[in-house]
């Protein structure tokens, strides 16, 4: 049998080093991500205070809620333009353009003298993340062999939370503008390290050139040509995208594509409105109101490091669980967690509180993170990448970062509103319940798509019949055979 030739252990060992660096290599575009979300929570005290290093007094907090939630209206502008960008340069050149918009977010936020300069900053951070965030995404989903997809498809979300991590740190113990340089160097370092990484098989494939995409796929399979030929024969069962125009109603032709983009949607929205955004950006101010045991700025370090272990630890267990089941799970778990804190909220704005109890935040959001970051974080980002055809995924992901984007934007932004409106426990429950209803819909709608051929699954979601699955499964194992 193949499956025991020393060749083949040795192609495969070469194929999931290469496809791991260069995973890891894209990736990076992710921690430019986190550094712009992570950068609100340290330095909102500081923009509010008699030392603001921007402008001549200090900010008001209207004025931190525009620069926390500004960035997610630029990353729905920036579905109008990435999507159509990356469908006709490629994956690899459009992810190197978007390290364009990261430096001059920095450069700016660098020379920023008052609060406009530090929003248009600010806004431009946030088209920058929706192309890394499509980039990153259709990429990883197009390199990654079936059995890895869902263990590299979580990398994305790890570097994020990194770069989360990493402005908390910075921003904490070091200036405003050592954090600001600190993360300029990031897409510069992107930049230097992935200009040699091979454009995606897949892309090349469907837009014609089949050389190439022959080339490249070899590359990524560590030069295993059976191998090889399989996923070639995968390839030629569906046609390239060569003068195909495309449009958002394209995403509406088929059943499986219309009710990929609901479920992909559903998933942008549940990402957001689970709270998660609202935490991050303000969990400085937060632990201000919970009143905790550690100085805020300790409380925020701890989520962060939690964010990152828990997310990691996501990455083992997606492909072993499955998506669906952590997703439902972590949802559920985020539920109680904020049912749990905005309880501790209410009684503490009627009663006195021992300082026993005041670890109830710093464990209520530390549960509400790691749910977070082993299902709803990364399950997303994964899923959005296996259940589009690859002639759509880069147009499917930027209008689904719309969804992300805007819906991020009005959480972010009302967040300072909600808190006097519905007080801050009011808030927190009603994360609650977003969360308690999505993992209904997901229970009862989300196909389970861990370790399925891309074709299975969107033969899954255009309800093609069990036995029409079976047979082009058995031709599919012919054709392995027929390869052996």
């Amino acid at each position: 049998m193949r499956k025991h030739d020393p060749d083949t252990a040795r192609y495969q060992r070469v194929a999931k080093m290469r496809q791991f660096t260069v995973v890891s290599l894209v990736s990076l575009l992710g921690f430019c991500t986190g550094t712009t979300l992570g950068w609100t929570s340290p330095m909102q005290p500081l923009l509010m205070s008699r030392d603001s290093p921007v402008g001549t007094e200090p900010m008001k907090e209207d004025k931190v809620a525009w620069l926390g939630s500004i960035n997610f209206l630029g990353t729905a502008i920036g579905t109008f333009f990435w999507g159509t960008i990356a469908d006709r340069l490629g994956r690899k050149k459009i992810a190197c353009i978007s390290t364009v918009p990261y430096i001059l977010n920095w450069t700016l936020i660098l020379a920023a003298q008052n609060f406009w300069i530090l929003l248009v900053a600010r806004f431009i951070a946030g088209i920058a993340n929706n192309g890394a965030s499509m980039a990153a995404s259709a990429f990883i989903s197009e390199v990654a062999q079936d059995d890895l997809r869902g263990f590299f498809g979580s990398f994305f979300i790890i570097f994020v939370n990194f770069g989360i991590l990493y402005a908390y740190v910075i921003g904490t113990y070091f200036t405003y503008y050592a954090l600001s340089i600190a993360c300029l160097m990031m897409p510069i370092i992107f930049l230097l390290t992935f200009f040699w990484v091979p454009e995606t098989p897949m892309f090349l494939w469907k837009n014609g050139q089949t050389v190439k995409a022959e080339q490249s796929l070899l590359w990524y399979r560590g030069g295993d040509t059976a191998e090889t030929e399989r996923v070639l024969l995968k390839y030629k069962s569906t046609p390239s995208n060569i003068k195909k125009k495309l449009s958002f109603m394209s995403l509406f032709a088929t059943r499986g594509t219309t009710k990929g983009f609901i479920l992909g949607m559903a998933l942008m929205i549940a990402l957001q409105t689970s709270g998660i955004l609202p935490v991050l950006s303000f969990a400085v101010s937060i632990f201000e109101i919970c009143g905790a045991s550690l100085t805020p700025y300790q409380s925020a370090l701890i989520i962060g490091l939690v964010q990152v272990i828990f997310t990691c630890l996501s990455s083992l267990l997606v492909d072993k669980l499955g998506r669906k089941f952590l997703l439902i799970s972590s949802l559920l778990t985020m539920s109680l967690s904020l049912l749990v804190l905005g309880a501790y909220l209410f009684f503490l704005s009627t009663l006195k509180v021992a300082s026993l109890l005041r670890w109830i935040p710093v464990i209520s959001l530390s549960l509400f993170v790691s749910a977070y970051s082993i299902g709803v974080g990364p399950i997303p980002f994964i899923v959005v990448g296996e259940i589009f055809p690859t002639h759509l995924k880069g147009l499917a992901i930027s209008y689904l970062l719309l969804g992300l984007g805007l819906t991020a934007f009005i959480f972010v932004k009302l967040f300072p509103i909600m808190k006097t409106l519905l007080q801050p426990y009011g808030c927190f429950w009603a994360y609650s319940v977003f969360c308690s209803l999505f993992s209904m819909f997901f229970y009862a709608y989300l196909p389970e798509t861990k370790g399925k051929p891309q074709s299975e699954i969107l033969n899954i979601l255009n309800n093609r019949s069990v036995n029409e699955i079976e047979d082009e499964n058995e031709q599919d194992r012919l054709n392995k055979t027929e390869i052996k």
